[in-house]
């Protein structure tokens, strides 16, 4: 436990001082300041552009939601796994690992330390990108009523911890950045199409990631996330036991 708790102080030095929290901090808060703002006033600038493009309907607040998912879902996981496609390469490269772990340090605590890291650096991230999105929204939208959106948002970001399971795997298995960042995102694509199976359907892990407006909107119930939460967070423990079953045996 002494050794997890040290590699987790040095991880989070570290994360600070290369700048890696900070230009995810930024990225997620942009798309939080941002979602609402560009719902809102899409119209006007279009218009202010000189574009002939005209909206179906007025902008509402559904409409920075929407932004919001789009956003976060796409740009900003995708930052997240680019960010930490490296947490592990630097360490071999540098060849702290070695050392480390002749000092006593456990294979095990290195990959939770790793994830732990990177979950709570995510997770101040997502929730504060959130945060802004739901204040500008109140803001821009102060008679808006939408329910289940605190609970649409807790769905994506059990996605997002899934995302750096399985991060981790491909961390461990490549030692190249690219190569454990092309793992990670043929993983998800491949979660993905099986989720588009008719039995396999209900319980894929992208209905958290596609099926949150319709959750605010009341087109499905909070039950329909059930299984996917659950599937999710299955995923996400064995992703990390697979990690470090693997990392175990790897030579260093």
């Amino acid at each position: 436990m002494n050794g997890y708790l040290a590699f987790v102080k040095k991880e989070f030095a570290e994360n600070i001082k290369n700048y890696r929290f900070l230009i995810m901090l930024a990225v997620f808060l942009v798309f939080g300041m941002l979602s609402a703002f560009l719902a809102k006033f899409t119209p006007e600038i279009l218009s202010a552009l000189g574009a002939e493009m005209k909206m179906a309907s007025e902008p509402i607040a559904l409409d920075a939601w929407k932004q919001f998912y789009k956003n976060i879902s796409g740009v900003g996981f995708s930052a997240v796994i680019i960010l930490y496609g490296s947490c592990l390469s630097g360490e071999y490269s540098k060849g702290t690992l070695i050392l480390m772990v002749t000092k006593g340090l456990s294979r095990k605590a290195v990959i939770f330390a790793k994830y732990t890291v990177a979950a709570v650096l995510m997770t101040i991230s997502y929730w504060g990108s959130y945060v802004f999105t739901y204040g500008y929204t109140a803001f821009l939208w102060p008679d808006a009523k939408l329910s289940n959106v605190a609970l649409a948002a807790l769905a994506l970001w059990i996605v997002g911890l899934l995302y750096l399971s399985i991060l981790m795997v491909g961390c461990v298995l490549f030692k190249q950045t690219f190569t454990s960042i092309l793992f990670t995102g043929g993983i998800v694509a491949l979660v993905s199409l099986l989720g588009i199976m008719e039995p396999l359907t209900k319980f894929s892990p992208f209905n958290l990631t596609t099926q949150n407006i319709d959750l605010i909107s009341g087109i499905v119930a909070p039950s329909d996330f059930v299984m996917p939460v659950l599937t999710s967070v299955i995923m996400s423990i064995l992703g990390l036991l697979i990690a470090i079953k693997l990392f175990n045996s790897k030579a260093l």
